[in-house]
């Protein structure tokens, strides 16, 4: 993967179940050489290390994949670096990490040595207040996405009855066609998009980057999608060939939205409310029979109040990051960033 052509993703989202992580996709300890596991608080500089860590990898012009925070899509959380053969994480809260095989493999990269925890005591009742506050704003983020998946899945599952299997079995049968030649590997678990703040992210340009040729599942209801791109994900993982899977973001792992199949530039990528699709790919249409006018006025109804709730899950999100920066301030004021400086140093002669 080029770093030119800003191959990214997100590892971990807000779902109907609250914060899902697919971080352990990060881990590579048979082929990997090194895995790097930041540990740090709030406003310590977990992100602004892996970009000074990058910018150096850059000038060798490696092949990079960014992982961004959902939280906060200007935020990296992780990458991987495959020339280099390493990858780096945060590894606190909520995507917890910690070595499995330290030393050898993984290691973990402390920042909490570099700040005065004189300085973070003495605002104790204040970390501790805005800590919670921020996972107060999370659990009603969760609690308006799981009412908005429930009105989604219900019309999922509604609109099941209508798929048009035969179109859908038809372009199933010529896809796999196109499969032959594939190279072999395993399945990449990624997320294209998240509830973030104030809206919904959505990386469309990583397909159109990995995939010269894409085809658009138009699908508002989600059935046919989910029937032809499980089916698809099954015969891949038969025939053992590598491909990228990424997930419905409020749904992990329960549908799949996209599959990327790099080696052939081929993707499917399904369009709807929350990630339209753009002109100049081709539209698989007639995926669904006609649904009586008083079913599809109530599903329409379902949809609209599911996006409401997600607007306002990104809204609780949004608030939970004006009060993230407000705390960051307290840990930014006790670091020691001249010790940050070392460690950076470190890890780039130890990559070298």
């Amino acid at each position: 993967m080029d770093d030119k052509k800003n191959i990214r993703f997100f590892l971990g989202s807000n779902t109907k179940l609250g914060f899902v992580s697919l971080f352990d996709e990060l881990k590579d300890p048979e082929e990997g050489k090194k895995l790097f596991i930041i540990k740090g608080g709030p406003g310590s500089g977990k992100s602004s290390l892996m970009k000074r860590i990058i910018k150096n990898l850059k000038r060798k012009n490696h092949s990079i994949e960014f992982f961004h925070c959902a939280s906060d899509p200007d935020s990296l959380d992780a990458f991987i670096d495959y020339d280099a053969n390493i990858a780096m994480t945060d590894g606190t809260a909520p995507h917890t990490m910690d070595p499995d095989y330290p030393g050898a493999y993984d290691s973990i990269i402390n920042l909490a040595d570099c700040w005065d925890k004189n300085k973070l005591y003495a605002n104790k009742s204040k970390i501790i207040n805005l800590s919670n506050t921020i996972s107060s704003c999370h659990r009603m983020a969760t609690s308006c996405i799981m009412a908005a998946t429930a009105l989604l899945d219900s019309n999922m599952q509604t609109a099941k009855a209508y798929i048009n299997h035969n179109t859908a079995n038809e372009f199933i049968a010529e896809f796999a066609k196109k499969l032959e030649g594939c190279k072999t590997g395993r399945e990449k678990k990624r997320l294209l998009s998240a509830v973030s703040v104030g809206r919904t992210v959505f990386f469309k340009d990583t397909i159109k980057q990995l995939a010269s040729e894409i085809y658009v599942l138009p699908d508002e209801w989600g059935a046919a999608s989910d029937l032809i791109l499980s089916k698809i994900n099954q015969a891949a993982a038969f025939l053992g060939l590598e491909r990228i899977v990424c997930y419905c973001s409020i749904r992990i792992p329960d549908k799949i939205d996209h599959i990327i199949f790099p080696s052939k530039g081929i993707a499917i990528t399904t369009s709807n409310e929350f990630h339209p699709s753009e002109d100049g790919h081709q539209l698989i249409n007639n995926l669904l029979l006609d649904i009586p006018n008083p079913l599809r006025e109530q599903m329409t109804l379902h949809l609209k109040k599911a996006e409401e709730l997600i607007g306002i899950a990104c809204e609780h999100i949004k608030q939970a990051k004006l009060l993230h920066d407000e705390l960051e301030k307290y840990y930014i004021e006790a670091m020691n960033f001249s010790q940050v400086d070392s460690i950076f140093k470190k890890i780039a002669n130890e990559i070298d």
